[in-house]
């Protein structure tokens, strides 16, 4: 775990490595150049906040094609998406 903060990035599961950016107010998982996720209610099937510590979040987000990835995000990115999701 990075002592700076969360890495805004899939850590586990499906998509490995993307990272996840806020584009225009929505969060996405940028897959490759070019190619991103919009992780809002049509993508995403079911989340679940796994853990939090000191501003780094651990949140499991299962997409509504079946694929699943373990994000970790910080504070802001974490708000984010619990926003677009809710």
């Amino acid at each position: 775990m990075s002592i700076l903060g969360a890495k805004n990035k899939v850590i586990a599961g499906d998509y490995t490595g993307a990272n996840v950016t806020l584009v225009n107010g929505q969060v996405t998982l940028a897959i490759s150049l070019g190619n991103m996720i919009i992780l809002n209610k049509k993508m995403v099937a079911g989340h679940a906040v796994e853990s939090e510590v000191k501003g780094n979040h651990k949140v499991s987000i299962t997409f509504a094609d079946g694929k699943k990835s373990l994000l970790e995000l910080d504070d802001k990115m974490c708000k984010a998406l619990l926003a677009q999701l809710f």
